[in-house]
Protein backbone atom coordinates (compact mmCIF):
# COMPACT_ATOMS: atom_id res chain seq x y z
CA UNK A 1 0.00 0.00 0.00
CA UNK A 2 1.22 2.98 -0.84
CA UNK A 3 0.92 5.44 1.75
CA UNK A 4 4.44 6.89 2.00
CA UNK A 5 4.45 8.62 -1.46
CA UNK A 6 5.03 12.14 -1.42
CA UNK A 7 1.81 12.89 -3.48
CA UNK A 8 -0.05 10.78 -1.07
CA UNK A 9 0.62 12.77 2.41
CA UNK A 10 0.36 16.33 -0.09
CA UNK A 11 -2.74 15.22 -2.01
CA UNK A 12 -4.84 12.49 -0.82
CA UNK A 13 -4.38 11.99 3.29
CA UNK A 14 -6.33 15.45 3.06
CA UNK A 15 -9.18 14.76 0.24
CA UNK A 16 -9.53 11.34 1.78
CA UNK A 17 -10.75 13.36 5.66
CA UNK A 18 -12.73 15.55 3.34
CA UNK A 19 -14.69 12.74 1.51
CA UNK A 20 -14.93 10.46 4.63
CA UNK A 21 -16.41 13.59 6.72
CA UNK A 22 -18.97 13.95 3.81
CA UNK A 23 -22.58 12.39 5.06
CA UNK A 24 -22.74 10.15 2.17
CA UNK A 25 -19.39 8.21 3.46
CA UNK A 26 -20.40 8.38 6.55
CA UNK A 27 -23.74 6.71 6.10
CA UNK A 28 -22.84 4.50 3.49
CA UNK A 29 -18.89 3.91 3.59
CA UNK A 30 -17.98 2.29 6.74
CA UNK A 31 -17.33 -1.16 5.90
CA UNK A 32 -20.83 -2.85 6.65
CA UNK A 33 -21.50 -5.52 3.69
CA UNK A 34 -22.86 -8.55 3.10
CA UNK A 35 -21.59 -11.62 1.86
CA UNK A 36 -23.80 -14.04 -0.53
CA UNK A 37 -25.47 -15.87 2.47
CA UNK A 38 -26.73 -12.32 3.82
CA UNK A 39 -23.55 -12.62 6.63
CA UNK A 40 -21.07 -9.94 7.77
CA UNK A 41 -18.63 -9.22 4.69
CA UNK A 42 -15.09 -9.82 7.09
CA UNK A 43 -12.89 -10.05 4.33
CA UNK A 44 -12.70 -10.07 0.77
CA UNK A 45 -10.03 -13.03 -0.30
CA UNK A 46 -8.84 -12.21 -4.38
CA UNK A 47 -7.28 -15.16 -5.14
CA UNK A 48 -4.50 -15.54 -8.65
CA UNK A 49 -2.43 -17.85 -9.47
CA UNK A 50 1.10 -15.81 -8.83
CA UNK A 51 1.99 -15.02 -4.94
CA UNK A 52 -0.67 -14.65 -2.07
CA UNK A 53 -4.25 -13.25 -2.79
CA UNK A 54 -5.13 -9.87 -2.05
CA UNK A 55 -6.72 -9.61 1.44
CA UNK A 56 -9.30 -6.20 1.53
CA UNK A 57 -11.13 -5.75 4.06
CA UNK A 58 -14.83 -4.69 3.80
CA UNK A 59 -14.04 -1.49 4.70
CA UNK A 60 -11.70 -1.23 1.62
CA UNK A 61 -13.81 -3.63 -0.11
CA UNK A 62 -16.43 -0.71 -0.59
CA UNK A 63 -14.38 1.48 -1.38
CA UNK A 64 -12.04 0.02 -3.59
CA UNK A 65 -15.47 -1.12 -5.64
CA UNK A 66 -17.65 1.96 -4.62
CA UNK A 67 -19.56 -0.86 -2.50
CA UNK A 68 -22.35 0.69 -0.32
CA UNK A 69 -23.03 -0.23 3.22
CA UNK A 70 -25.75 -2.55 3.18
CA UNK A 71 -24.82 -4.31 -0.02
CA UNK A 72 -24.93 -8.25 -0.95
CA UNK A 73 -20.88 -8.69 -2.30
CA UNK A 74 -20.40 -11.75 -4.35
CA UNK A 75 -16.90 -12.29 -5.92
CA UNK A 76 -16.65 -14.67 -9.49
CA UNK A 77 -13.90 -15.14 -12.26
CA UNK A 78 -15.05 -14.32 -15.55
CA UNK A 79 -13.37 -14.78 -18.64
CA UNK A 80 -12.69 -12.86 -21.58
CA UNK A 81 -15.47 -13.74 -23.39
CA UNK A 82 -17.24 -11.41 -21.20
CA UNK A 83 -18.42 -7.69 -21.78
CA UNK A 84 -15.58 -6.85 -19.07
CA UNK A 85 -12.28 -8.11 -18.79
CA UNK A 86 -10.69 -11.54 -18.15
CA UNK A 87 -10.49 -11.48 -14.14
CA UNK A 88 -12.54 -11.29 -11.01
CA UNK A 89 -16.16 -9.54 -10.84
CA UNK A 90 -16.87 -7.88 -7.61
CA UNK A 91 -20.64 -7.94 -7.95
CA UNK A 92 -23.10 -6.60 -5.25
CA UNK A 93 -26.81 -5.03 -4.97
CA UNK A 94 -28.45 -2.67 -2.68
CA UNK A 95 -31.31 -0.52 -2.83
CA UNK A 96 -30.21 2.11 -4.78
CA UNK A 97 -29.02 0.17 -7.70
CA UNK A 98 -32.11 0.15 -10.76
CA UNK A 99 -34.62 -2.22 -10.73
CA UNK A 100 -32.96 -5.42 -12.97
CA UNK A 101 -29.79 -4.24 -13.00
CA UNK A 102 -26.30 -4.77 -10.62
CA UNK A 103 -23.62 -3.05 -10.34
CA UNK A 104 -20.27 -4.62 -10.41
CA UNK A 105 -16.11 -3.63 -11.00
CA UNK A 106 -14.21 -5.84 -12.33
CA UNK A 107 -10.06 -6.58 -11.10
CA UNK A 108 -7.69 -7.71 -13.41
CA UNK A 109 -4.40 -7.89 -15.26
CA UNK A 110 -3.49 -4.72 -18.37
CA UNK A 111 -1.46 -5.80 -20.64
CA UNK A 112 0.86 -3.43 -19.99
CA UNK A 113 0.90 -3.82 -16.12
CA UNK A 114 4.31 -5.08 -14.17
CA UNK A 115 4.33 -9.07 -13.47
CA UNK A 116 1.58 -8.90 -10.77
CA UNK A 117 -1.71 -10.63 -11.24
CA UNK A 118 -3.99 -7.89 -10.96
CA UNK A 119 -3.43 -4.16 -11.44
CA UNK A 120 -6.45 -2.12 -12.78
CA UNK A 121 -9.89 -1.94 -12.32
CA UNK A 122 -13.18 -1.92 -14.84
CA UNK A 123 -16.37 0.01 -13.61
CA UNK A 124 -18.77 -2.48 -15.60
CA UNK A 125 -21.66 -1.14 -14.12
CA UNK A 126 -22.84 1.44 -12.17
CA UNK A 127 -26.99 2.08 -12.92
CA UNK A 128 -28.29 3.76 -9.86
CA UNK A 129 -31.50 4.81 -8.95
CA UNK A 130 -33.57 7.81 -8.65
CA UNK A 131 -33.70 7.71 -4.61
CA UNK A 132 -29.88 7.29 -4.79
CA UNK A 133 -28.50 9.93 -2.54
CA UNK A 134 -27.25 13.00 -4.40
CA UNK A 135 -23.14 13.08 -4.24
CA UNK A 136 -23.25 9.16 -3.98
CA UNK A 137 -21.32 8.60 -7.22
CA UNK A 138 -18.41 11.56 -6.61
CA UNK A 139 -17.98 10.33 -3.24
CA UNK A 140 -17.75 6.87 -4.36
CA UNK A 141 -15.31 7.28 -6.87
CA UNK A 142 -13.41 9.47 -5.16
CA UNK A 143 -12.88 6.78 -2.07
CA UNK A 144 -12.33 4.03 -5.14
CA UNK A 145 -8.90 5.98 -6.94
CA UNK A 146 -7.61 7.08 -3.52
CA UNK A 147 -7.89 2.82 -2.23
CA UNK A 148 -6.91 2.02 -5.92
CA UNK A 149 -3.51 4.32 -5.77
CA UNK A 150 -2.56 2.92 -2.33
CA UNK A 151 -2.67 -0.78 -3.25
CA UNK A 152 -0.39 0.05 -7.14
CA UNK A 153 -3.47 -0.42 -9.18
CA UNK A 154 -2.58 1.29 -12.62
CA UNK A 155 -5.98 2.45 -13.83
CA UNK A 156 -9.25 2.69 -13.71
CA UNK A 157 -10.91 2.28 -17.19
CA UNK A 158 -15.10 1.77 -17.85
CA UNK A 159 -17.34 2.16 -20.58
CA UNK A 160 -18.66 5.73 -20.53
CA UNK A 161 -22.20 5.45 -22.55
CA UNK A 162 -24.68 7.25 -24.60
CA UNK A 163 -23.89 10.70 -26.12
CA UNK A 164 -25.14 14.36 -26.63
CA UNK A 165 -27.22 16.33 -26.56
CA UNK A 166 -27.31 16.23 -22.97
CA UNK A 167 -30.22 17.17 -21.85
CA UNK A 168 -32.77 16.50 -18.46
CA UNK A 169 -32.06 12.95 -17.23
CA UNK A 170 -34.68 10.19 -16.81
CA UNK A 171 -33.68 7.21 -15.28
CA UNK A 172 -33.01 5.94 -18.48
CA UNK A 173 -30.78 7.85 -20.02
CA UNK A 174 -27.45 7.18 -20.35
CA UNK A 175 -25.06 10.26 -19.88
CA UNK A 176 -21.66 8.71 -18.41
CA UNK A 177 -20.06 10.14 -21.93
CA UNK A 178 -20.87 13.28 -19.96
CA UNK A 179 -20.09 12.31 -16.16
CA UNK A 180 -16.89 10.50 -15.84
CA UNK A 181 -15.17 12.68 -17.72
CA UNK A 182 -15.84 15.24 -14.96
CA UNK A 183 -14.47 13.03 -12.98
CA UNK A 184 -11.06 12.69 -14.33
CA UNK A 185 -11.33 9.98 -17.07
CA UNK A 186 -10.23 10.31 -20.69
CA UNK A 187 -10.28 8.81 -24.28
CA UNK A 188 -8.91 9.89 -27.84
CA UNK A 189 -11.44 11.85 -30.09
CA UNK A 190 -10.90 11.63 -33.97
CA UNK A 191 -10.70 14.72 -36.02
CA UNK A 192 -13.88 13.60 -37.50
CA UNK A 193 -15.39 13.56 -34.72
CA UNK A 194 -14.92 17.26 -34.19
CA UNK A 195 -15.13 18.54 -38.15
CA UNK A 196 -18.95 17.09 -37.78
CA UNK A 197 -19.53 20.30 -35.55
CA UNK A 198 -16.48 22.64 -36.02
CA UNK A 199 -15.48 24.53 -33.55
CA UNK A 200 -12.01 26.48 -33.83
CA UNK A 201 -10.68 26.08 -30.31
CA UNK A 202 -10.80 22.62 -30.70
CA UNK A 203 -7.71 22.72 -33.51
CA UNK A 204 -5.26 19.74 -32.88
CA UNK A 205 -7.42 19.02 -29.60
CA UNK A 206 -6.91 14.74 -29.52
CA UNK A 207 -8.71 13.89 -25.85
CA UNK A 208 -12.22 14.27 -24.30
CA UNK A 209 -10.30 16.29 -21.57
CA UNK A 210 -8.83 18.63 -24.48
CA UNK A 211 -12.07 19.45 -26.05
CA UNK A 212 -13.45 20.33 -22.51
CA UNK A 213 -10.79 22.47 -21.58
CA UNK A 214 -10.70 24.20 -25.11
CA UNK A 215 -14.19 24.60 -25.84
CA UNK A 216 -16.78 24.62 -22.27
CA UNK A 217 -19.99 22.43 -23.20
CA UNK A 218 -19.18 21.38 -27.02
CA UNK A 219 -18.44 18.14 -25.03
CA UNK A 220 -22.21 17.28 -23.18
CA UNK A 221 -23.57 18.72 -26.48
CA UNK A 222 -21.79 16.46 -29.07
CA UNK A 223 -20.37 13.99 -27.50
CA UNK A 224 -20.68 10.51 -27.77
CA UNK A 225 -19.78 7.36 -25.65
CA UNK A 226 -16.42 5.03 -25.39
CA UNK A 227 -14.03 3.13 -23.21
CA UNK A 228 -12.44 5.52 -21.07
CA UNK A 229 -9.17 5.80 -18.82
CA UNK A 230 -8.73 7.25 -15.41
CA UNK A 231 -4.51 6.80 -14.82
CA UNK A 232 -3.58 6.47 -11.48
CA UNK A 233 -0.08 7.77 -11.66
CA UNK A 234 0.85 10.31 -9.08
CA UNK A 235 0.52 13.80 -10.34
CA UNK A 236 -1.90 12.81 -13.66
CA UNK A 237 -4.08 14.67 -15.59
CA UNK A 238 -6.80 12.66 -14.22
CA UNK A 239 -6.17 13.40 -10.48
CA UNK A 240 -5.57 16.67 -11.20
CA UNK A 241 -9.19 16.90 -12.60
CA UNK A 242 -10.83 15.09 -9.76
CA UNK A 243 -9.33 16.61 -6.73
CA UNK A 244 -10.19 19.97 -8.50
CA UNK A 245 -13.76 18.65 -8.54
CA UNK A 246 -14.04 16.69 -6.02
CA UNK A 247 -12.83 20.15 -3.65
CA UNK A 248 -15.06 22.28 -5.69
CA UNK A 249 -18.22 19.61 -4.78
CA UNK A 250 -17.08 19.04 -1.49
CA UNK A 251 -17.18 22.93 -0.60
CA UNK A 252 -20.31 23.20 -2.31
CA UNK A 253 -21.79 20.64 0.10
CA UNK A 254 -20.39 22.95 2.97
CA UNK A 255 -22.16 25.77 2.51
Amino acid sequence: MDISSTFNARNLVRVEAALLAHPVAQAYFQGRLFDGYGQPLRELNIHHAEGPPLRLDAATTGRLCMIPDGSLVTATRIDDRSDAPAGVDIHYSNIFIQNGHHNSVVMYRSQSGPAMWIDALYIRNVMLAPQAPPRLTSVAFGLMAIAAYRLGFQHISLLAAGGGPLREASEDDLIGYAVWPKLGFDAEVASVELDRFPHPALVGAATVQDVRKNAPGWWEEHGSGRTMLFQLAANSRSWSILLNYLYTALMEDAR
